[in-house]
């Protein structure tokens, strides 16, 4: 019997040997669909030519069968899907191991000979019954085929086998489903109904992977992952009229994608853009792709590549994806498999425990709950919409990002712990007041009042009592709606403690989704929240440092996955992660259609300004006065009214907008204060500048660099012009009268200006006024300070 002998039934016997040196298939004869009838014929004509072996005589060991010499191949009905092969090779076979159906890709007639000759050469050594899906590329065009290899038995067995085949494929099993969260739904409706073309939901993670990078290797780890996660070989499903869904089925195989660019392929940023705009097939599993980019090869550094990991937040969020990456890096270091079986809980036990869920202890939660009087103000823009006044090149959504260094994070954290609260409810507390003046700045001339401002936050969604929960991925990070009533007179630390304890609050309910949380809030008080501000969560890396060591023994260093920022559902996100070095990074994602660009930037500016000005406002100040003193003279955007584009250049006063009111220009304040070192004690008291005639807004009198005085520092600096002495009585009041020392260092030309704003203060107890000479410095003001006692 030779390669080309075939029988005239069906199925096609062929001979396989240890390896094949011509083709085992002519393109010319196909094999045909599965028919156990014919397969039991050929298996009884090939056991009548097969010669008799003898038993060894006692006296010898018996050898180990040789290669198998040959094995049935038969092309199945393409309309058998991949899913349903496996799922009734493992009816027929229990205990399979997933690898049992190979996938490959043939490249016209001599690539499908090549790929059959590696069935047959797997079947020789390996289990007696494996499927190949081949992708067979012909005219430009790429047709699936299925084919099943059975390695011959005895032929009764083996025609069992088939027929139990033929009939666990003929009545497929009911696919698994699962439903979907509330959660889900109401991203799915978003992203479907009209269909998404900005990649709203999508969320894209890169970084630098220094050292060498095995592509098998990387596809080989990433299936390992796949395979041990359900939510990764997870897609949606729904009926197209809407009568039905959408709901979640699991697939029994799902194959990773992996895409590689050499350097120069590709510019990295249209890679991005790219990636984005391609978006994912929500019926398809694995809603998660890597794109690889060679970085331009370094002699000193070695090899780099820049790698993108692209994902779906109606399947995934943040902290599932930096899970699901220590699972890909231990993958990797073992040679792309990942021990162990499938893990459990996962997103049916999560989706059973939200069933289990009685919502009307959350519905009387939110039923209960102070609504907002003022939101994030937004008016669509209709020349922003207008397709033929936009930019094609310009998306309808739009990105900024500012960063604080790593000492102004670790500040900024010390002194949100210090009043009990972390950097989130920092972030919240900068958002809250810049809504309070948005609110405030339509009213101008008027009494500053109470304002209950509202906006969304997220949650992690791993605070549900089920075991295992922080390991879980899915699509768990939650925004929901917050409040919280600022008044003129609260304090910041006031503040801070309010939304503190507003997402204590949220704690117990974080399962419930937003549209439940509106339509459970009372109806016409209500306001959906028009921002969202996140702090991204991420789980405790506790193999963190052992999985850096472990590469690093393979000469792969990785950095921190940087996240690009995801255009969700509200008109403005703001969006904190911190970065590798300890920065904390703020993105902030807008609506172009609803807020221009520069009122997304002004806000996000202003958000970080805040950021960094907290720890060095004395406690006491009012809300009212942190205004005044720290954003005197930057604009309050007037929020995607149209004509706001041209005039909120950065930097822009209200005053220099066109379109402000005499009103508005006189309500602004003229003096706003910078501070430059923070006191080392309590008590120790204030240095405030002024600077000298003409200087630039960066200057100040003396230099600042290595203040030794324990007071702090600060600049009082005019917005525009030559203010009045009374304008500085927003910015000095609330520090003269907290009845910390105060001292006025004036340079040459600004001593009787100096002496009149000192007047604004108590007679009792007045500010101290220092006269610099021409040589004099800062070190003469703390040596005669320190003197002073």
């Amino acid at each position: 019997m030779t390669n080309r002998q075939f029988s005239s039934a069906p199925v096609t016997l062929l001979v396989s040997g240890a390896p094949a040196p011509e083709p085992c298939l002519p393109a010319a004869r196909p094999p045909r669909r599965l028919d156990a009838g014919a397969v039991s014929a050929a298996l009884v004509r090939t056991a009548a030519r097969t010669p008799a072996r003898t038993a060894p005589p006692p006296h010898q060991t018996a050898h180990r069968p040789g290669p198998v010499r040959e094995f049935l191949l038969v092309e199945l009905d393409r309309s058998h899907q991949p899913d349903a092969l496996r799922a009734a090779l493992r009816a027929v076979l229990p205990g399979t191991p997933g690898e049992l159906l190979w996938q490959r890709t043939a490249d016209g007639p001599a690539g499908l000979d090549r790929v059959l000759a590696e069935l047959g050469r797997g079947l020789a050594a390996g289990p007696r019954l494996r499927a190949l899906l081949v992708r067979d590329r012909q005219d430009g065009r790429t047709a699936p085929r299925l084919f099943l290899g059975l390695r011959p038995g005895p032929p009764g067995l083996t025609a069992h086998l088939l027929e139990e085949l033929r009939e666990a494929l003929a009545h497929p099993p009911e696919p698994v489903t699962v439903p979907t969260s509330a959660l889900q739904r109401e991203m799915l409706r978003q992203v479907l109904d009209p269909p998404d073309r900005d990649g709203r939901h999508i969320e894209q993670l890169s970084w630098n992977w220094h050292g060498p990078l095995d592509t098998e290797r990387f596809t080989a780890a990433w299936q390992s992952v796949i395979d041990h996660e359900t939510v990764l070989r997870a897609a949606f499903d729904w009926e197209e009229d809407g009568t039905g869904g959408p709901w979640m089925v699991l697939h029994e195989r799902a194959v990773p994608e992996v895409t590689r660019h050499p350097h120069g392929a590709a510019d990295w940023e249209e890679l991005l853009a790219a990636d984005r705009r391609r978006g994912f097939d929500l019926r398809r599993p694995a809603l998660l792709r890597a794109t690889l980019l060679d970085a331009p090869p370094d002699a000193d550094e070695g090899p780099a590549t820049r790698v993108l990991l692209s994902y779906h937040h109606a399947m995934l969020d943040g902290w599932s994806v930096r899970l699901l990456l220590q699972s890909f890096y231990r993958a990797y270091l073992t040679d792309g498999v990942l021990p162990g079986g499938e893990r459990r809980p996962d997103i049916r036990d999560h989706a059973r425990w939200i069933r289990a869920q009685d919502t009307d202890a959350a519905e009387q939660f939110w039923s209960t709950r102070p609504v907002a009087t003022a939101v994030l103000p937004l008016t669509p823009d209709p020349r922003r919409t207008d397709p033929r006044r936009s930019d094609p090149n310009r998306p309808g959504s739009g990105r900024a990002r500012r960063r604080l260094s790593p000492y102004e994070a670790v500040r900024l954290r010390g002194w949100a712990a210090a009043w009990g609260a972390g950097e989130s409810s920092a972030l919240q507390a900068a958002w809250a007041l810049l809504l309070y003046r948005a609110a405030q700045s339509g009213r101008p001339r008027r009494p500053a009042r109470a304002v209950r401002v509202g906006f969304a936050v997220t949650v992690s969604g791993r605070g549900i009592p089920l075991d295992g929960i922080e390991r879980l991925p899915g699509a768990l990070r939650n925004p929901l709606p917050i409040t919280v009533r600022v008044h003129p007179g609260t304090t910041v630390p006031q503040l801070l403690a309010a939304l503190r304890d507003g997402m204590l609050d949220l704690a117990g309910y974080e399962w419930v989704s937003p549209g439940q949380a509106h339509r459970w809030t009372p109806g016409a008080r209500g306001q959906r929240p028009n921002s969202l501000v996140v702090l991204e969560h991420q789980p405790a890396a506790a193999h963190h440092l052992r999985l850096e060591t472990d590469l690093a023994a393979h000469g792969i260093h990785v950095e921190s996955p940087v996240p690009s920022g995801t255009f969700t559902s509200y008109p403005i996100t703001l969006a904190a992660h911190y970065d590798a070095t300890g920065g904390l990074v703020l993105t902030t994602t807008h609506d172009r259609a609803l807020l221009a660009d520069q009122d997304a930037v002004e806000l996000l500016s202003q958000s970080a300004h805040l950021l960094r000005t907290f720890p060095d406002l004395p406690s006491g100040l009012s809300t009212t006065e942190v205004l005044r003193s720290t954003l005197a003279g930057q604009p309050a955007p007037r929020l995607g009214e149209p004509g706001t584009d041209p005039a909120h250049s950065p930097g822009a006063t209200a005053a220099d907008s066109p379109g402000a009111t005499a009103a508005e220009a006189a309500d602004t304040p003229a003096v706003r204060l910078e501070v430059l070192h923070r006191a080392t004690r309590p008590g120790a008291g204030w240095v405030l500048l002024l600077p000298p005639p003409g200087a630039p807004h960066t200057g100040h009198p003396g230099g600042t660099r290595g203040w030794p005085g324990p007071q702090a520092l600060g600049v009082l600096r005019p917005v525009g012009g030559d203010p009045p002495p009374g304008a500085y009585r927003p910015v000095l009041g609330p520090l003269l009268e907290s009845r910390t020392p105060v001292a006025l260092v004036a340079p040459p030309g600004l001593g009787l200006t100096a002496y009149e704003i000192a007047r604004l203060g108590a007679p009792a107890r007045p500010p101290l006024v220092v006269l610099l000479g021409e040589e004099d410095g800062l070190a003469a003001v703390a040596e005669l300070l320190a003197g002073r006692g």
